[in-house]
């Protein structure tokens, strides 16, 4: 389980469990006030399900009254005549034998004496305001509604805490990779930035950049921890709770100030860093700007860049397979940027088609797609030729069927797969496999 969902879930945990206990004593000491069987009623109500104890308890309880002496408020029984303790008469007694005796009475039951019409040192027991039932009940509903707000917001943490994932190179390799992604620009910006940090004190810093690709927001961070590079030991993770998002890096001191730690966040919101050297939780400061910092390259939409401009990610090899009859029958490598740009954008700028077209087939059997002759496009926005396929790496299908022209694409929006392509864009996939005349 997620350490979003731990918290939430063990304070959920210590309230079940604590719950029978503060019944328990509530009751107990209601019972014991009203002289009834104290123990049994509070183990009646704490272990009985469903709080059906406690509404036993509450029915029964109206049967005992919980009377106390006005005089100095020890609890008393109805049936009392004086106060045990100070002694003050509670009710109308037989002045021959003392037998308790009702304020109507004539004559007393028990020796037939003659009663007096008026005793005017009668002090009558009093009924204090009874105010444990509605404690009972306030605390019964607000740890039932703790819990169902502990409840949701553990739901949440699940649902939202979003995935995170971490890079680290020394300076050297990080500056290389940059530069691999066509990043010039960031590089000298990141060097500007080493340059002018504040080194007294033990403390992180960081560069944060948002991304927001349409759906979602990424977050880009590069972090340079002082002392803490190429720890043999290092643990990363994130969590959200109702505080927000965290993303927690831990490491050990190692005195090596020469690596930059690349880290990539998912979540609903930007997340914090808590950075942990050697055990010990250090400040990290964190300056948020407008270029990605990081070595994870982000795919942009390249039918909204301009093709004159030349800071932005391309990928390291496209190819384009001619499929005949299902057969592949060659392959092509581009290597003309301005071609590369080109299928690109004919990808990019093909629509998605809803579910509900013919292309995805239909419940009857009708509809749906037949593919024999056509192209597989393979953009690898970074090469690893020792596999064939990778997360790095997408491939998309394009044919014509019925005089229309469609691609798969294998990044499904929403379930849809299929886009509508230009035939000027088929066309151009075709013109890579014809002889120069």
């Amino acid at each position: 389980m997620s350490t979003v969902a731990t918290v939430p879930v063990m304070i959920v945990l210590v309230l079940i469990i604590l719950l029978p206990f503060i019944v328990g004593f509530f009751v107990y000491r209601d019972a014991r006030q009203r002289n009834m069987n104290a123990i049994l009623w509070a183990l009646v109500a704490a272990l009985a399900p469903a709080f059906i104890g406690l509404i036993v308890y509450l029915l029964v309880r109206g049967n005992y009254m919980n009377l106390r002496c006005p005089q100095c408020s020890t609890p008393v029984m109805e049936t009392y005549v004086v106060c045990p303790k100070c002694g003050a008469k509670l009710r109308p007694s037989c002045p021959n034998c003392k037998a308790p005796v009702e304020l109507d009475w004539k004559v007393c039951p028990r020796c037939t004496t003659p009663l007096p019409e008026f005793q005017d040192d009668i002090q009558t027991p009093v009924r204090p305001k009874d105010r444990t039932g509605w404690k009972i009940l306030l605390v019964i509903l607000l740890v039932s509604l703790l819990l169902i707000l502990l409840a949701a917001f553990g739901l949440m943490g699940l649902r939202g805490s979003g995935s995170v994932s971490m890079q680290e190179l020394s300076r050297d390799e990080y500056f290389a990779e940059v530069e691999g992604l066509s990043q010039e620009e960031a590089v000298e910006k990141v060097q500007e930035w080493l340059a002018g940090l504040n080194q007294e004190g033990t403390r992180a810093h960081a560069l944060r950049y948002d991304y927001f690709n349409g759906s979602n927001t990424a977050y880009y961070f590069l972090v340079y921890v002082p002392g803490g590079g190429d720890s043999s030991h290092s643990g990363l993770g994130q969590s959200t709770s109702i505080f927000g998002t965290t993303v927690k890096l831990e490491l050990e001191e190692t005195g090596n100030d020469g690596t930059l730690f690349s880290i990539l966040s998912t979540a609903e919101n930007a997340p914090n860093l808590k950075i942990t050297l050697g055990g010990e939780r250090i400040p990290c400061y964190v300056d948020t700007v407008d270029f990605n910092p990081t070595v994870y390259y982000i795919v942009p939409q390249y039918d909204e860049l301009d093709p004159d401009a030349a800071d932005f990610f391309v990928p390291e090899r496209i190819s384009v397979v001619q499929i005949v009859g299902n057969s592949n029958v060659g392959v092509a490598e581009i290597q003309e940027d301005d071609v590369a740009f080109d299928i690109l954008v004919g990808i990019d700028s093909a629509p998605y088609l809803d579910l509900e077209h013919d292309i995805y087939g239909k419940p009857d059997g009708t509809g749906g797609y037949d593919f024999k002759d056509g192209f597989e496009i393979r953009i690898e926005y970074q090469t690893h030729d020792e596999l064939l396929s990778h997360a790095d790496m997408i491939t998309c299908l394009a044919f014509e069927q019925d005089g229309s022209y469609y691609l798969i694409d294998d990044r499904p929006d929403n379930g849809r797969t299929f886009r509508q392509i230009d035939e000027s864009f088929y066309h151009e996939l075709e013109s890579l496999f014809e002889e120069p005349s």
